[in-house]
């Protein structure tokens, strides 16, 4: 089983602002058995990106590890993941 890397930084930018690319993020390895997504050199994600990104990879069956976040990036993952599980969830 091979994985599949997407380096965010040179497929989309150093700045994720729009939660449409999150959705083409996830586009991009739907049906994919296993993912990467490296973080390296992100320098800001917007709370849209986050809120989609986590949404679409809650609706997702690829495997998906993510690598090189940020600790600013994995905390507003983190509450978006929460306020998600709180809303959505239930």
């Amino acid at each position: 089983m091979s994985e599949y890397e997407i380096i965010l930084e040179e497929a989309y930018s150093k700045k994720l602002g729009m939660g449409p690319t999150a959705k083409k993020i996830f586009q991009e390895i739907n049906n994919k058995p296993e993912a990467i997504l490296n973080f390296k050199n992100i320098e800001f994600m917007s709370r849209s990106f986050a809120q989609e990104y986590v949404f679409q990879k809650h609706n997702c069956n690829t495997k998906i590890t993510e690598v090189n976040m940020s600790e600013s990036i994995k905390q507003l993952l983190y509450i978006v993941s929460e306020d998600f599980e709180k809303t959505c969830l239930r």
